[in-house]
């Protein structure tokens, strides 16, 4: 197989910011173009991960990257889906016949669209592991791109379509991700506001399984992730064990990473056993699966912190939503992690379309009655994907080009105007840490919990340093 260079763009957030100089952290590696980084390394090509998010970057810089560049990859989500159309036409008016793919959330959910919104030559739908090897067999004169699983691509100015993506249901099949192409990017800050909490020393992440079995109405998960997959635990455990050699800690990013306890007990079992070291950090639980026994083995084998999704103080809302959750349910998980000794973070979302101030209200004092070591309130938007989404397209509140829009007063869409959204998150944060007793919650169990006063400086510098206009424009970013 001929010898390649591939140059992989996570992109960043705004296009704008390849034109002057910035600074932001960011919080978790780009695990899916590391996922396919492995890929092409065992294949014999040669790989370089640029992470917008993470990095200052400018146009010259890109230009100097592309110069040594055969193929660019470029992963999407729909946020961002304008700053990755800018950096096409960027990089086909400075190299027109480089061949550039696509591949992320966004070409998933839009199909054979993405290639008309965005000038590329090949995007790729679903699992891309398997896919970008069949691409390299194009490249080879092996097949056509008619013969590939899971693409949309440009052929003499019209757009086809490949053979249907085939998922791949072994996980254990994918080598884990070339974490080493971003060493040179310290992750592992999470901002609220311009203020930053952080685990301990050198951070990575990690995913054990694919999808989710739920059907949250605000989610997108089940229009991205056609089944709902698992890896097994010894296949975990070898990752872990890898990670630990040139990692502190570690960021587990599943959606639900308790949804099978035997399964999630049995890894921790193994690390136990192991005694890696290292940090966990689990960012995504259920509170239906909080389990006392479970709890006590997780800390045991290292596990930082939880972070549920909480999504709402008002059971309408829940119901709304179909969490299939309840309050007093959500009570006694945060209690129980908390008495476990993790750090336990809560999200929310803020303004279901139904939503009134009471129900806004409802969240906020929710949200400090639980007295969380920290809360994240997000604004509400419709997702292409969810299921509110689609019921506001067929109810013609919404067309089908918009992909996320924030809930407003619009006809039918919200009850709030953006203006009043952002004071209204601005608030919310301002309530739940601007206060004496969170300071003094949070004093007390750095010293006789977790003894990690990280937290708690930064909780001490949010305190100090609220900022109307950064909350908002960070948190619907």
């Amino acid at each position: 197989m001929a010898h390649r260079s591939f140059l992989l763009i996570n992109p960043p957030m705004d296009y704008s910011l390849l034109r002057k100089e910035f600074s932001m952290e960011a919080y978790l590696p780009p695990l899916g173009l590391l996922y396919i980084a492995r890929q092409l390394e065992k294949l014999g090509q040669s790989v370089t991960v640029v992470d917008y998010i993470a990095e200052q970057f400018t146009e010259d810089k890109l230009k100097m990257l592309l110069e040594h560049a055969d193929i660019v990859g470029i992963t999407i989500t729909s946020q961002i889906a304008s700053s990755a159309q800018k950096i096409v036409e960027f990089i086909k008016l400075n190299h027109p016949n480089l061949l550039v793919i696509l591949g992320g959330p966004h070409c998933t959910l839009q199909g054979t669209h993405v290639l008309q919104e965005i000038n590329a030559d090949v995007a790729v739908i679903g699992d891309g592991e398997h896919t970008i090897g069949e691409i390299l067999d194009v490249l080879e004169g092996k097949k056509t791109y008619a013969d590939v699983h899971g693409i949309v691509y440009r052929k003499d100015g019209d757009i086809h379509a490949g053979l249907p993506r085939c998922d791949i249901e072994d996980l254990d099949s994918i080598d884990f991700p070339s974490r080493h192409l971003t060493a040179q990017y310290a992750y592992g800050k999470r901002q609220i506001a311009g203020v930053t909490f952080f685990a301990k020393g050198k951070i990575t992440s990690m995913v054990t399984t694919r999808g989710c079995p739920f059907h949250c109405r605000f989610c997108v998960s089940k229009s991205i992730f056609s089944t709902y997959r698992s890896r097994s635990p010894e296949n975990v455990i070898r990752e872990l064990e890898e990670i630990a050699k040139d990692y502190d800690s570690v960021f587990i990013v599943d959606d639900n990473f308790l949804l099978n306890k035997k399964h999630a007990e049995k890894i921790m079992d193994f690390l136990i056993q192991k005694k890696l070291g290292i940090e966990i950090w689990i960012a995504g639980v259920r509170v239906t699966d909080a389990d006392p026994a479970l709890f006590q083995k997780m800390k045991k084998a290292g596990v930082k912190s939880i972070e549920f999704g909480i999504e709402s103080g008002n059971q309408e809302v829940l119901d709304y939503y179909d969490k299939k959750i309840t309050l007093d349910t959500i009570r006694r998980a945060v209690k129980l992690s908390k008495k476990t000794g993790f750090l336990t973070i809560g999200n929310f979302i803020v303004g279901a379309p139904l939503e009134t101030e009471r129900h806004i209200e409802d969240t906020i004092q929710f949200a400090k009655e639980l007295n969380l070591d920290f809360a994240f309130f997000y604004p509400f938007m419709y997702l292409k994907g969810s299921a509110l989404w689609d019921d506001a397209v067929q109810k013609g509140l919404l067309s089908e080009n918009e992909l996320f829009v924030m809930n407003n007063s619009r006809a039918g869409l919200g009850n709030f105007t953006l203006e009043e959204f952002r004071n209204t998150i601005t608030e919310a944060y301002r309530r739940f840490y601007f206060t004496p007793r969170y300071l003094v919650s949070q004093l007390l169990r750095q010293l006789f919990v977790y003894h990690n006063f990280r937290v708690f400086q930064a909780g001490l510098k949010l305190f100090l340093e609220q900022k109307d206009d950064s909350v908002f424009d960070y948190m619907s970013s």
